[in-house]
């Protein structure tokens, strides 16, 4: 199962920084039904010596699209042997 990816919203030098932003975007998407399911992390990145937060909305919270049908051929009839399969007139006589 493939979880859905995080989008980074902003980027700071210090944890505490960071740290504060999560807790300010917490604070307004309580109680707030548009924002329901919303999720919030704060990650370090070693590549950039920075912090990272990092938004997405919970898969639970997501619609669900419906799965299309794939429209495809079943080519397996044309690959059998009919040979072997028809009935033998010959053989009943």
């Amino acid at each position: 199962m493939n979880n859905k990816p995080w989008k980074n919203d902003s980027f700071h030098s210090s944890y505490e920084e960071a740290d504060q932003k999560r807790k300010k975007l917490l604070s307004l998407w309580e109680g707030n039904t548009t924002h329901e399911g919303m999720q919030v992390k704060v990650k370090y990145l070693s590549s950039r010596n920075s912090f990272v937060v990092k938004t997405r909305l919970h898969p639970d919270f997501e619609e669900k699209k419906p799965k299309k049908k794939k429209n495809v051929k079943n080519n397996r009839k044309n690959k059998k042997n009919n040979e072997t399969r028809k009935f033998d007139l010959a053989a009943t006589s």
